[in-house]
């Protein structure tokens, strides 16, 4: 039996990178999963997709009630939306850039959480995944809203973790090093140019894929974590441990 089969997920920004090969990792372990995204998929077999902005609350409601309605029951989340990078240091940054950053990184993870928990709880539980970054723990020069936000969403992990523990929700953070996923491709201009930037940095001698992050996220979500809640579970090729 696959690992999730009976399980219903919904996973936010799953058009690409992460998300996406978390959404379709669920799927051939056996969940019926909802796609969220601005651009939003081709739903997995027996799943949803849906166009949501997660920084939406009005969005974000009618969807997560509509995918909890449509399989009569919700047991996962995944919040792995992002904004795009806005680089700089804070006396640079507009406010409008700041805003719009936490507003989908940490804001966005509240409204879904907040949607979703009480379904979790009719469903007798469930688990929701965080998906962070290993600079949520250290940071890096001219990226202080990313950082903060990423930092923020660690912080929210653990206060929902204790807040939602007697209902059977476990929360957990996911932190990711740098992936090769089409958004990194854009920051460093080409595959060979971020693979040269940054594989220096990683112990591993590479940096991670995006099905490194969809098997660590499948462990999180099953029964094979059930005594895991409030934890950052750090994927990031030795990064942190330097």
């Amino acid at each position: 039996m696959a690992t999730l089969t009976g399980k219903t997920a919904i996973v936010t920004g799953a058009a690409c990178g992460i998300g996406a090969a978390i959404a379709a990792r669920f799927a051939a372990e056996g969940a019926r999963v909802a796609v969220f995204d601005l651009n939003p998929p081709r739903p997995p077999e027996n799943g949803l997709s849906a166009r949501v902005d997660v920084a939406d609350e009005i969005s974000v409601g009618r969807h997560v009630n509509k995918a909890a309605a449509t399989f009569g029951r919700l047991d996962l989340l995944v919040n792995c939306a992002a904004a795009d990078d806005i680089r700089g240091p804070v006396t640079e940054m507009a406010v409008t850039d700041w805003n719009r950053v936490l507003a989908v990184n940490l804001t966005g993870a509240f409204l879904t959480c907040r949607a979703a928990i009480p379904h979790m709880a009719n469903s007798g539980g469930g688990s929701i995944i965080n998906v962070a970054s290993q600079l949520g723990s250290v940071a890096v020069r001219a990226n202080p809203v990313y950082c903060a936000s990423k930092g923020g969403l660690i912080q929210l992990t653990r206060a929902m973790a204790l807040d939602h523990a007697e209902a059977g929700i476990r929360v957990n953070a996911l932190s990711p090093g740098a992936v090769l996923t089409d958004r990194l491709v854009g920051a460093y201009g080409s595959e060979e140019a971020a693979r040269a930037a940054l594989t220096p940095k990683y112990p591993l001698g590479r940096i991670g894929m995006p099905d490194d992050l969809a098997g660590a996220a499948v462990f999180l979500a099953s029964a094979e974590s059930r005594f895991m809640t409030g934890t950052d579970l750090v994927v990031d090729g030795g990064y942190l441990a330097q």
